[in-house]
């Protein structure tokens, strides 16, 4: 019997309108259109629902890449189908940093700050944080390469999938404790010391949460996963309770059960009446990398700098989405378009 879902073989509409709908998400968590609302439950709402955002991304990644890998047992397939993705998405994010580097040069230029002083934030933004000035979104792509990065060395030491599993939630579990520790709210002055370290750093501990979604994104994939009903129902309940009678550590942890849930319900939607779900697919993440330079013209050339509203949220969703059938149209011509938008 097969254990694993035909992932080659169908369409996932599902994946792909959620994707889009997230990608919207993105936009809007980095423009701010909710920002003159006055409505405390909304804002609270709405601030829950970003942090669904970057988790399903992951997700979806290690769907489609952890069922073409742990396929079989063996190890020297399983490495050489990670190398290629590997260095893919690595190279991916030195193309985007490279793409963003003259909104980086153009802020170390017009800040104070000293040639040497700019170069480190530089390193730490480039290397350590994954964003520098207005590319915020990249710091997924870092994730991704290092979570993907150690788990071709777990691979290479003969680790199977339990074990990897096992180590991403670990790591997560980690990252979770430099996320508390790095809001500096202990009275321990040791651990407040430990968090202004990591601050510096890492800025926080979302780095560290990749490997963990990619796993879950791949284990429900191979039908390692398989929630009920009422499994999904459970998660959620607890989920929310956690979220509105707050635990330290533990409501962070519990939240990840909430994109969970949202990723294994939007799997198998059938969504017949969508057929243009590969344009979907292509513009979210059109949206994804290029809003952000959209936002910095819009802002540099009408508005000013720091400026957040509505109509930088529309012109940031627009422009991308008019230019996504430019590029699919110049694919084939321009190879470097298939690069950077798969």
């Amino acid at each position: 019997m097969d254990t694993t879902r035909s992932v080659g073989r169908k369409e996932f509409k599902g994946i792909d309108v959620t994707k889009f709908v997230l990608a919207l998400f993105v936009v809007a968590g980095h423009t701010h259109p909710f920002k003159d609302v006055d409505n405390l439950i909304f804002m609270q709402l709405w601030e829950t629902s970003l942090l669904l955002v970057v988790p399903y991304f992951f997700m979806a990644a290690g769907f489609f890449l952890f069922s073409k890998v742990y396929r079989t047992d063996d190890k020297k397939y399983q490495l050489d189908t990670i190398r290629p993705y590997l260095f893919r998405i690595f190279k991916l994010y030195l193309y985007w940093t490279i793409i963003f580097l003259p909104i980086t040069l153009w802020r170390y230029f017009t800040d104070d700050l000293i040639f040497q002083k700019d170069l480190v934030l530089f390193i730490r933004g480039t290397f350590f944080f994954g964003e520098n000035y207005y590319s915020w979104p990249l710091w997924f792509l870092l994730s991704m390469t290092y979570s993907i990065a150690f788990i071709y060395l777990l691979t290479l030491i003969n680790f199977k999938w339990k074990g990897v599993f096992i180590a991403s939630v670990i790591i997560f579990i980690i990252a979770i404790i430099f996320n508390y520790l790095v809001k500096e709210e202990s009275e321990n002055s040791l651990l407040l010391a430990i968090g202004r370290a990591i601050k510096y750093l890492f800025l926080t501990g979302r780095l560290f949460t990749g490997m963990f979604y990619l796993m879950v994104g791949g284990l429900i994939a191979l039908n390692k996963i398989k929630l009920s009903a009422w499994i999904v129902l459970l998660m959620i309940i607890v989920a929310v309770a956690f979220q509105l009678y707050e635990v330290e550590i533990v409501s962070p942890l519990l939240f990840s059960f909430l994109p969970i849930t949202l990723f294994y319900l939007t799997i198998n939607l059938k969504l017949e009446s969508v057929k243009n779900n590969a344009f979907l697919r292509k513009c979210s993440t059109v949206l994804y990398f290029t809003h952000m330079i959209v936002f910095f013209l819009y802002s540099l050339i009408f508005r000013g700098m720091e400026y957040f509203g509505w109509d930088a949220f529309l012109v940031s969703v627009i422009v991308p989405i008019l230019l996504t059938p430019l590029i699919i149209r110049n694919e084939e011509r321009f190879p470097i378009l298939k690069e950077l938008f798969g």
